[in-house]
């Protein structure tokens, strides 16, 4: 790993994502890049251009030292440079242009400001965290609860699909270097994936798993095949028990797991840990 880089609106919201991206940059002895993009205001006549100007410069303000504040949480924290960003840009393209040539990218979720069910508070995930799930380059890992207490281990949601295979293959190398173990837990939906059940097979899953201890040394990996009506109810609770929750993505162009658009957007709305939702790689 070269780069992590994590998003940051204000160290208040982004405290959760601001550590763990800390953490990860560590292990792998990379650097931590902490981004903030601070969109200016538009311009409406020539009468507001200096008020324009005005609220840019209290904005940047503020941005900075949200910016500061979280390089001083982190500093000590991770072995290479701890480096901050400030983006005149939307988040959404100022994480996606700071995710280019990154390793991972980080983003939180922010805090309910209403009565949802009955609870007060709790956090939810912002439209730039599910479009930079969707869109980044790079591996995303959206940081919305605290992992179980002293959980290591990662559950990888699989299908076979090539998506699922380099989400696999992400988290193994991700657990060797973490000293987790992976589980590759394939759910298979007897309405919606009848057609398919017979080709991914618990031998079959066997097979690739050899593979890819080879392909990744020291890494710990199993399988289990679960059939269920409701996929992402499966994930959700594996979820409580494990570090990481990891998904694949098809495309860039909406964002839909290797399980299917309804369970990625359910895991990533409700996992009560982080989740990963690694890309496919581009065609050679």
């Amino acid at each position: 790993m070269g780069t992590v880089v994590v998003g940051l609106n204000t160290l208040e919201n982004c405290r959760a994502a601001v550590e763990w991206a800390a953490d990860a940059a560590d292990r792998a002895g990379a650097d931590l890049d902490i981004v903030c993009g601070v969109q200016p205001p538009p311009v409406v006549d020539t009468w507001s251009v200096g008020y324009g100007r005005e609220v840019l410069d209290q904005l940047d303000a503020a941005a900075r030292e949200e910016l500061a504040r979280a390089r001083d949480l982190v500093r000590d924290r991770v072995r290479g440079e701890v480096g901050v960003r400030l983006v005149h840009d939307h988040p959404r393209p100022a994480l996606l242009a700071a995710a280019r040539g990154a390793d991972l990218l980080v983003t939180g979720a922010r805090p309910h400001h209403r009565l949802r069910s009955g609870v007060l508070g709790g956090l939810q995930l912002g439209s730039t965290s599910l479009y930079a799930a969707g869109h980044a380059p790079c591996p995303v890992v959206v940081v919305r609860g605290a992992p179980a207490e002293g959980a290591r281990d990662l559950v990888v949601g699989f299908d076979g699909s090539p998506a699922a295979v380099a989400a696999a293959r992400w988290a193994a190398g991700h657990a060797a270097a973490t000293g987790g173990r992976v589980r590759v837990l394939l759910v298979q939906d007897p309405h919606r994936d009848g057609h398919r059940a017979g080709s991914l097979t618990a031998p079959v899953l066997e097979g690739f798993l050899d593979a890819l201890r080879v392909r990744v040394p020291g890494a710990r990996v199993s399988a289990s095949v679960v059939r269920h009506h409701h996929p992402e109810d499966v994930l959700l609770e594996a979820s409580g028990t494990c570090a990481l929750l990891v998904v694949g993505a098809r495309g860039h162009s909406a964002l839909a797991s290797a399980l299917g658009g309804c369970t990625s957007h359910a895991v990533l709305h409700q996992a009560a840990t982080p989740v990963a939702v690694v890309p496919r790689p581009a065609p050679v």
